[in-house]
């Protein structure tokens, strides 16, 4: 999809680069490639195709520390808005061929689609799967074994081991070929998946979440994760979004709901 300021001579210009991509790209894949150019706003365009579509691939951008930060960003509001998952892809690295597939969980209904989806991808892929849960309480006080925190054994890293494999075990039932291990770490959300998906093909996120995930893709440090992700992250909407209104290509109508339609606990 081209987006450009609308001329004549622009568009004539785009509409012509557009098909040389096109033909590329179709004889390259072998699939039919079909193009469109449309003339609104760039997010806009991309979150009205994402309402027919299964998935949306996007370029991270090439952005600075300061313009990740800026609400407006394209791929920011195609992450925020898009009616389906959106794959979002690194530029200016080479992108990872092996390892496995990274997701992050809590232990809430949130993160259902976000798991199926990286369990399917995991499957189709032929590799393992690594479920991610960040959690956090406030440094020990003198009364406590600093030694628990550290080592994983205080009774709150327990407690929420036991969520998370609660949460997973009927996925690993429904997908019995995908090799599952799960990374439970004390510590913020967003570093913890940054290290977990350093080896990672792709990182799978879902767009609401509780606990620990709380938040993580509506703020400027999520925006920095996604735009210097290590390897492509792929986000999975986790909650239904309204259906988009005809004829206006501004609108941003999102609102609470249910769990996503297409997801089922196994």
């Amino acid at each position: 999809m081209g987006i450009v300021p609308w001329s004549t001579l622009m568009l004539e210009r785009q509409e012509a680069k557009l098909e040389r991509l096109r033909s590329r790209l179709a004889s390259l894949s072998g699939v039919a490639v079909t193009s469109q150019t449309a003339l609104e706003q760039p997010a806009a365009a991309v979150v009205r195709a994402s309402g027919v579509a299964e998935l949306v691939v996007i370029g991270s951008g090439r952005l600075g520390r300061l313009s990740v930060e800026v609400l407006g960003a394209t791929t920011h509001q195609v992450v925020s808005h898009a009616r389906c998952p959106v794959l979002v892809v690194p530029e200016g690295v080479d992108l990872p061929r092996y390892g496995s597939v990274v997701v992050g969980v809590d232990a809430e209904v949130h993160s259902a689609p976000a798991v199926e989806v990286a369990f399917a991808e995991a499957s189709r892929r032929r590799v393992p799967l690594v479920a991610v849960h960040a959690w956090w309480l406030e440094h020990p006080g003198p009364f406590e074994d600093p030694h628990e925190w550290g080592s994983g054994e205080h009774p709150a890293a327990e407690s929420e081991r036991l969520a998370i494999s609660e949460m997973l075990v009927g996925w690993s039932e429904k997908y019995p070929d995908v090799e599952l291990s799960t990374w439970i770490r004390r510590g913020e959300p967003v570093p913890v998946l940054r290290a977990a998906s350093r080896a990672a093909q792709l990182l799978v996120l879902g767009t609401r979440g509780r606990g620990g995930f709380a938040g993580l893709l509506l703020g400027g440090v999520s925006s920095r994760l996604l735009h210097h992700s290590p390897c492509p992250v792929l986000v999975v909407p986790s909650l239904p979004r309204p259906v988009l209104p005809t004829g206006d290509g501004n609108a941003w109508p999102d609102s609470p709901g249910e769990p996503h339609p297409s997801v089922t606990d196994p």
